[in-house]
């Protein structure tokens, strides 16, 4: 239970970073003329949308993980659950 927790966490620490650079790009949308404002708003939403699709794909994998352990130890011991 306490992996669902930590998984949950970096989930809604995913989120709060998209809220982030929901912020970011609303700020580079006015202080730029047209041409900056695209080349900026292009390149720092494709590294932050990076790392953002690295840390849910970690996250993703973790619940997979764990998932897949506990459907492995529900089989192996049906009478110890734990629901």
């Amino acid at each position: 239970m306490k992996e669902l927790y930590r998984i949950m966490s970096d989930l809604l620490e995913l989120e709060y970073n998209q809220k982030s650079l929901w912020y970011i790009l609303d700020a580079l949308a006015g202080g730029y003329d047209e041409r900056q404002k695209e080349a900026m708003i292009t390149n720092s939403t494709r590294y932050y949308l990076t790392g953002l699709q690295a840390e849910l794909r970690v996250a993703i994998n973790r619940l997979d993980a764990y998932i897949a352990e506990r459907k492995k130890t529900d089989v192996e011991n049906p009478e110890k659950t734990d629901r």
